[in-house]
């Protein structure tokens, strides 16, 4: 055991190919690993812990999907699609680099094509963990091709070759071909470590994780191409999901889906798949901004940037983009329906929270308060605490629940033209206390679909792929969105430019045409 734990500490220095700027390790490397299936689990929570990126990384994406019509103004050339925010050395150092994500893909390929090493492990255990690399494999390559679009597909993890671009479809492709090897993994209630205890963590993948996923590819094929067999086997694979023929999952109550779903409780049968967060892990840290996670939090500390009370007065109307906010109009304008319950839980007295100034009188402030995360952490630091108090949300990262399957299913049956779309669509709005939908509201029934991911899954990080994934950028994202071009589309306007770093080394990188132009 203390010799995989010796490797662990030097996976960071480890990636896939030449073309990510390292040195692949040969085989001989890996000679003396993998003699216990504990081994094994070791080095898949390496990969585990790489997720994290994977899910949650701060591409350009991750900043246009906090939804929001004050972004700050570091970030409001992101939602403005403003070349000077997105090419400059630094924000492609930081923001568009996919190492992380072909790091994930180099640890996933070492545990498949090492499994003749695997000693004291049985067959089906040997299948389980492979099954689980696969899919952190799939889940890379899916997210690879939303952010990037076109990308390279990686070679053995022993290759030097230098390598070019796939087409996204290809990349699509080699994701589905990963997730669909994962299609033997249990259920999440037969999930078991290498002790044979059952695993609680829904970061592993189940049967229903794999599900999701496939459906979340196929749907994005299917916007690529508007070809229907896409949107009908995504259709398939949801209702797999829905109809609980890969576990048990259910929607909560309005009541209960902010503290059991995004709170500190943990604990909720509508969950499919999360990035586990231990409160713990900021006890030592001293955060002088807010580290979000999810796109909404970023609007969780505005105004509360300090405990001066008159200070966050004076705050609460200030229109200056130095913090990320929205307008109560705005809110309003995405909630339109006053009885959405979805305002009350969601957002925290929307329209109507006052502010005592320091002259004794009260300021209603125009802007909305999410409530969508309510356990925070707060800074223990009391030399810190003046500048930034909320440091931490205190739960879960939910990256798919069942409301999201739900409304994925909705919108491939829509597209597929199938009258039963409306039904997943009144079950989200039934939860939400509202009616059911019928054909005089203002939008088409695909639009309203939209519309209603939007309202359920605010600031979960998937408004900015609902908007590419339906063509609908030039209806709701702001700036050079609303110029562009078909022409500009497929030349890869709506995807990240591949970060200088891919450039290193590699003769047969290219960058996406749109964003050569603009270099």
């Amino acid at each position: 055991m203390k010799r995989i734990l010796i490797y662990l500490l030097f996976i960071p220095l480890f990636s896939c190919n030449q073309w990510l700027n390292v040195e692949p390790e040969n085989s001989v490397t890996f000679k003396n690993y993998f003699k216990s299936e504990s081994e094994l689990e070791a080095f898949y929570n390496s990969i585990a812990s790489n997720m994290k990126h994977v899910c949650f990384g701060w591409e350009p994406y991750f900043w246009i999907s906090m939804d929001a019509d004050y972004p700050s103004y570091d970030l409001e050339g992101y939602e403005k699609l403003d070349p000077l925010t997105y090419l400059p050395e630094e924000s492609q150092t930081l923001f568009t680099s996919w190492a992380g994500y072909y790091n994930v893909i180099y640890l996933c390929n070492v545990i498949i094509e090492n499994e003749y090493r695997f000693e004291n492990i049985t067959e089906e255990r040997k299948a389980f963990w492979i099954a689980q690399a696969q899919f952190a494999k799939a889940m890379a390559y899916f997210r690879v091709a939303q952010i990037w679009g076109d990308a390279p597909i990686a070679q053995s993890s022993e290759s030097i070759d230098a390598q070019g671009k796939s087409p996204a479809l290809e990349v699509l492709r080699e994701a589905a071909k990963a997730a669909k090897a994962a299609l033997i993994l249990p259920t999440y209630e037969g999930l078991k470590d290498s002790k044979g205890n059952k695993i609680t963590s829904k970061q592993y993948a189940n049967l229903a994780s794999v599900n999701t996923l496939l459906a979340h590819i196929y749907a994005w094929m299917g916007g690529l191409t508007e070809n229907s067999d896409y949107w009908t086997q995504a259709e398939a694979y949801a209702t797999t999901v829905i109809e609980g023929k890969a576990g048990a999952y259910e929607l909560e109550s309005i009541e209960d889906l902010v503290p059991h779903v995004f709170g500190k409780k943990r604990s909720s049968h509508e969950v499919i798949f999360c990035i586990d967060n231990d409160p713990l892990d900021y006890s030592d840290r001293y955060w002088v901004d807010y580290h979000a996670e999810q796109p909404g939090q970023l609007l969780l500390a505005y105004p509360y940037i300090t405990t001066d009370s008159s200070a966050i007065a004076e705050l609460a109307n200030d229109s200056e983009r130095l913090y990320n906010k929205i307008s109560v109009s705005e809110v309003d304008r995405i909630y339109r329906e006053k009885d959405d319950a979805r305002r009350r839980e969601f957002w925290y007295q929307l329209g109507t929270l006052q502010y005592k100034k320091s002259d004794g009188g009260y300021v209603t402030t125009r802007f909305a308060h999410i409530n969508k995360w309510r356990d925070v952490i707060i800074q223990e630091n009391t030399e810190l605490v003046q500048n930034r108090p909320v440091i931490g949300s205190d739960c879960d990262w939910i990256f798919w629940r069942l409301a999201d399957v739900i409304l994925l299913r909705a919108e491939c049956r829509a597209r597929l033209n199938r009258g039963d779309a409306v039904d997943d669509l009144n079950r989200i709005r039934r939860r939400a206390e509202l009616k059911d939908y019928d054909n005089s509201q203002r939008h088409d029934l695909r639009r309203e679909i939209f519309e209603e991911r939007r309202r359920e899954l605010f600031g979960e990080g998937h408004f900015y792929f609902d908007v590419v994934r339906n063509g609908y950028y030039k209806e709701y994202l702001e700036g050079n969105f609303k110029k562009l071009t078909k022409q500009d589309v497929r030349n890869g306007a709506l995807y990240t430019p591949v970060a200088i770093t891919a450039f290193n080394k590699n003769t047969l990188m290219t960058q996406n045409t749109y964003w050569q132009w603009k270099q």
